[in-house]
């Protein structure tokens, strides 16, 4: 253990130093000089240093305890871009180095092939993690994802409801979404954006680069780079829509973008967005008023407001509930 703890140390120091592609140090050198293994080990370890920074700005971290049980939950917080101070990134790294002696991704996941990460984002709230894989996803609000990379059939595997953005990481192993209604989602490595809310008539793939397949009992759908495909839940249809891409993107700018969307349509994201519960004392103007334009995320109470001035409607607030009537 001594000899890897020795060449973890520099590993460590190699990683703090933000140099994963272009190693300087003459130990490492050596090290991976000895094979082709120990190359793809120092990729991998790069990835899960990576992963340990975006997980060490959502909180004080405890790794060696979220390590050791691999599965964590992404707490419900705004997900920050800084990356945190050296001094804690460096005992993170070296903790988990230690404690795994460089065997997370060739043993844990190989002799525990049925081991899951579950995350899960609060409604009212986002977040973003790196997945094992080096699979990089943020999450919308009322979020779940489950993760299981299985050695045997050489896949990776995910359950999702909610929406995110995947940039997945490019590998020979197929990354494969599971989501309701028998519907798939494969690729091997791109960038795409997934709604699939449980309470949604429609499930919507927009693919920013790559290639995805979306199939079903009754097709199959290919999309190419720009496109957005759509599936039906209660008709089963697998369809091509023609919109505009980047609107679908809105939510991680903090943008809801208003295509012609109706009152119950605006109010269904905001509950999510802001974790609040809206109510109507008129069920036809859900259906009735219409909105086209742009919302930038600010305060609830704000957002109404907005939607008060240029619509006919009236709203109360009360803690987290708000009751909308007609004017």
């Amino acid at each position: 253990m001594k000899e890897g703890q020795n060449i973890g140390n520099h590993i460590v120091g190699h990683l703090q130093n933000g140099n994963d592609a272009n190693v300087a140090d003459p130990v490492i050198k050596d090290w991976l000089g000895e094979s082709q293994e120990n190359k793809q080990d120092l990729s991998k370890y790069a990835r899960i240093w990576d992963g340990i920074n975006i997980l060490a700005q959502r909180r004080k971290y405890n790794t060696k305890a979220a390590w050791k049980k691999v599965s964590t939950r992404v707490p419900g917080q705004a997900a920050t871009s800084n990356r945190f101070k050296i001094p804690l990134l460096s005992a993170a790294a070296a903790s988990l180095l230690v404690l795994l002696g460089f065997s997370f991704y060739f043993n844990w996941f190989q002799q525990n092939a049925g081991g899951t990460i579950k995350l899960s984002t609060e409604m009212g709230s986002r977040s973003e993690a790196i997945l094992p894989d080096g699979t990089k996803i943020k999450l919308n609000a009322g979020s779940e994802l489950s993760y299981r990379y299985d050695g045997h059939e050489k896949t990776r595997n995910v359950q999702f409801c909610g929406e995110g953005y995947f940039e997945v990481h490019k590998d020979k192993k197929p990354f494969i979404v599971e989501l309701p209604n028998g519907l798939t989602l494969k690729v091997l490595g791109t960038k795409f954006n997934l709604s699939a809310y449980p309470g949604d008539e429609i499930i919507k793939t927009t693919l920013t680069e790559g290639k995805v397949e979306l199939e079903n009992q009754k097709g199959k759908l290919t999309l190419t780079t720009g496109q957005i495909g759509s599936f039906n839940k209660k008709s089963g249809n697998l369809s091509y829509l023609k919109e505009e891409a980047s609107h679908n993107l809105g939510w991680l700018d903090k943008k809801l973008y208003m295509d012609n969307m109706s009152l119950e349509e605006v109010c269904s994201v905001l509950q999510r967005w802001y974790n609040v519960q809206i109510s109507f004392t008129d069920k036809n103007i859900v259906k009735q008023i219409h909105y086209t334009g742009v919302l930038q995320e600010k305060s609830i109470n704000d957002v109404f407001e907005a939607l008060n001035e240029i619509s006919e409607i009236n709203y109360k607030i009360e803690g987290r509930k708000i009751i909308v009537s007609g004017k």
